[in-house]
């Protein structure tokens, strides 16, 4: 019983202390301190954070630029990210401060009077862009989540409604319980300088339980926006191979938990095992910038399709998405938009063209076919079955009969039957899966 009642004593000091109120005692036994040339970290957090930072932003405009130029088909979760991109800067500068200038570089028996209150201001803006930035990302692919799914299925529809409602409640509650921590709110800067606490009464609320409830639950959310689609990806009629890649591209996501865990982890050994705050805390600060730009990343994974089949897929392969886009055949051909090939899209049926000018460039064993702004020549004999010409349509001469050698221009089209065969447009966006139609 006495130990029971003993583990139970340490649990509530450990509770009530925060980690920033050591005892008498532990205060004793602290080195003497050293403002002149205190031990302090180096520049490799720094660094690291500023480079991920700007290829952060380098993937958010490929984001946008494939969106905005490439597939003209920008939407809410676009303009989410866009409203995340401001705070993420917030985020990464004031960490990079925390650790450099404002305290979090020392530990704890070297801070001076100054940084006892610039840590805690700095801890406030990082906290606060943190919640109002991850909250926004997260949104933003469950906005990506409804948009691609349309009316597909109503249960999957309202999960993600609910998940983006519990993602907007968790972070305006968190934001008021940081900001109204302590009475007054002035004694959140204040309650580490002894001068001010002398002279003021302050109640705070207990920092470490709020800190720590905060990280674990944004885990959790991580991992459920993560996980979210992979139900709905394996019961879509694909191959497993297909599923299989798009549950990678929807649950990349997931590796912000591993940023989410460290950061909790952290939280954790600063408010409840370590007296030494700022020391310690420095690691935390770290993680919580790393999960931000990991999760603008990973978010930006399915847009990025369009950028790389624009940009750096190899023309010598049998796709690829540009301007002249070559479509799948053996020794074909592709022409231009504004050649004299070109041919303006049909609605509706095929529309067929024979015997005129436009067709002397096709040798006499091949067909012609159009999609969109581009030509396709494939010989006759690559055709490997009657069944790859079932939507060719040629109109036979004055005597009745098909003339020999004939050239046929026909014009792609999207079958109306799920069934059929998929356009090939379709497999250019992610976003136009065969879940959306």
């Amino acid at each position: 019983m006495a130990i029971i009642e003993g583990l139970h004593s340490r649990a509530i000091q450990l509770f009530v202390r925060g980690g920033g109120h050591p005892t008498p005692e532990v205060v004793k036994s602290w080195p003497l301190p050293n403002h002149i040339n205190p031990e302090e970290r180096g520049w490799g957090g720094p660094i690291a954070l500023m480079v991920l930072m700007g290829l952060t932003f380098v993937i958010y405009f490929a984001r946008m630029w494939a969106r905005l130029s490439v597939g003209r088909n920008a939407g809410l979760d676009d303009v989410l990210m866009t409203l995340a991109m401001l705070p993420l800067a917030g985020l990464t500068i004031s960490v990079i401060l925390a650790i450099r200038k404002y305290g979090f570089q020392w530990h704890v028996w070297d801070q001076t009077a100054e940084t006892r209150i610039t840590s805690r201001k700095i801890t406030m803006a990082i906290e606060m862009n943190y919640m109002i930035c991850t909250t926004l990302v997260k949104v933003s692919i469950l906005c990506f989540y409804r948009r691609i799914t349309g009316a597909l299925t109503n249960s999957f529809v309202y999960w993600v409604w609910g998940a983006i409602i519990f993602c907007v409640v968790y972070c305006v509650l968190f934001i008021l319980l940081i900001a109204f921590n302590c009475t007054p709110a002035a004694g959140f800067f204040n309650l580490y300088n002894p001068v001010w606490v002398a002279q003021h009464e302050v109640h705070c609320r207990d920092e470490g339980a709020l800190v720590v409830a905060a990280t674990t639950i944004s885990t959790v959310i991580d991992f459920m926006v993560g996980l979210l689609p992979v139900s709905l990806v394996w019961k879509i009629q694909i191959s497993k191979r297909q599923k299989l890649a798009l549950c990678g591209i929807f649950g990349v996501g997931v590796v912000t938990c591993v940023c989410g865990i460290m950061r909790t982890y952290y939280a954790i050994k600063v408010y409840y095992f370590s007296y030494d705050i700022t020391w310690w805390g420095y690691h935390g600060w770290v993680w919580t910038s790393l999960e931000a730009d990991l999760g603008v990343i990973c978010a930006s994974g399915p847009a990025l399709k369009m950028f790389f089949l624009r940009y750096f897929r190899n023309p010598g392969s049998s796709y690829y998405n540009a301007s002249g886009r070559k479509t799948p055949g053996i020794g074909s051909q592709t022409y231009p938009k504004g050649s004299h090939l070109h041919s303006a899209r049909s609605v509706g049926k095929p529309r067929v063209v024979t015997g005129d000018s436009n067709d002397s460039d096709v040798p006499m064993t091949s067909i012609k076919v159009s999609q969109g702004l581009d030509i396709l020549v494939e010989d006759n004999w690559d055709q490997k079955s009657d069944s790859s010409l079932r939507n060719l349509t040629l109109q036979h001469n004055a005597t009745g009969k098909w003339p020999e050698g004939c050239r046929t221009v026909c014009e792609a089209w999207k079958p109306s039957s799920p069934d059929q065969s998929r356009s090939r447009s379709e497999d250019t966006d992610l976003e136009s899966g065969p879940w959306s139609r």
